[in-house]
């Protein structure tokens, strides 16, 4: 009978919004997805019931909260990559699969602030990491011509550049393994940006095989769509 059970186990919540003819859910393993649902901060932060609707507007405003700094200061000790907080964010994120125009609308509004002296006490460096990471994850089966591939193509070019410091655990860590040493330690959004590009997984979770975050092949060596249709991109310059 107890094995029946296991059988036929129901997945505790599949987002019904779909990528690459899947659900968005499934680039995060079973065992994670149920992992994180467990998880308090994500039953009481996470919910669409606790966000009051399932929408990138609300999500942003638990990003803000919970990964937005005072430059010298910290709001919340959410601030670090690669802890259970951070995954429930990024499997909402995952859930909820904000457009292309959402996401870079997020970006275009962090480059502002940054230019801005208005908002120079303000500090979005983590949730810029956020959104790296779910283009990474989410997104890595797009081929290298497909416009969007070209768009974060050339974003994480220009994060590659970008140095501020980030406390975070290990890219090879875990925070559910209970055979790994949990060390937390500060690396700058270059290094983050450096082993999305070129690694198969950080912090336990998948990064697919993907062909358009090859962002240190020279250009002339590039794909000519890629080049092409990059010239003509001007969402970040």
């Amino acid at each position: 009978m107890s094995s029946t059970s296991y059988e036929f186990q129901v997945e505790s919540f599949l987002s019904n919004k779909e990528l690459n003819n899947q659900s968005v859910s499934l680039v995060i393993p079973r065992i994670t997805r149920d992992r994180i649902h467990n998880m308090l901060y994500y039953k009481v932060n996470l919910t669409a019931s606790s966000l009051r609707g399932d929408t990138i507007l609300e999500l942003s405003k638990i990003m803000i909260r919970d990964l937005g700094t005072l430059k010298g200061h910290s709001i919340n000790i959410v601030h670090m990559l690669g802890g259970v907080e951070f995954k429930c964010l990024l499997m909402k994120l995952i859930e909820i699969r904000p457009t292309i125009d959402q996401l870079f609308a997020i970006f275009q509004l962090a480059k502002y602030q940054n230019n801005n002296t208005k908002y120079d006490s303000f500090d979005d460096k983590y949730i810029i990491a956020l959104l790296l990471v779910y283009i990474r994850v989410q997104y890595f089966f797009l081929r290298i011509d497909d416009p969007r591939a070209i768009k974060f193509h050339k974003l994480f070019k220009n994060f590659i550049n970008d140095f501020r410091k980030l406390k975070c655990m290990d890219f090879e860590a875990d925070c559910w393994s209970q055979s790994q040493n949990i060390t937390v330690s500060i690396k700058h959004m270059d290094e983050l940006v450096d082993y999305l590009v070129t690694e198969n997984q950080i912090w336990g979770i998948p990064l697919g095989s993907c062909r358009w975050c090859n962002i240190f092949v020279e250009e002339s060596d590039t794909d000519s769509s890629l080049d092409s249709s990059s010239s003509s991109e001007s969402d970040f310059d």
